[in-house]
């Protein structure tokens, strides 16, 4: 069901956000979507505590002008410096291993993310 609405958001205009709590399950949800979308115009970024300071920084930079559509990623995503040109759609994935504040502050990075 998520990639559903993630891929309705990016096709829609928009960047979206997956955020998950372990290093392992991002880049799992990374691999599998990496697959599922494989012959869509949908551009992936993974990005965890783990990213190089090298990758970190292209990532960020093709957020922040929207050359990527989807970020998946741990709380590395909530992390100052982590802007967006167009959020709209934020996805928790097992939010209650976050905080209240940690699910707002990526929230607070879109436009209206639902």
């Amino acid at each position: 069901v998520a990639a559903i609405v993630l891929y309705a958001a990016v096709t829609a205009g928009f960047q979206a956000a997956l955020m998950v709590p372990t290093e392992v399950l991002a880049e799992q949800h990374f691999a599998k979507l990496t697959k599922l979308f494989k012959d869509f115009p949908v551009k992936l970024g993974l990005l965890t505590g783990s990213t190089s300071t090298k990758r970190r920084r292209e990532l960020l930079s093709e957020l922040r002008d929207g050359r990527l559509n989807l970020i998946i990623g741990t709380h590395a995503l909530i992390q100052k410096g982590v802007d967006s040109h167009a959020l709209g759609l934020v996805v928790i994935d097992e939010q209650h291993r976050f905080g209240v504040n940690q699910r707002k502050i990526l929230q607070e990075k879109g436009q209206k993310p639902d």
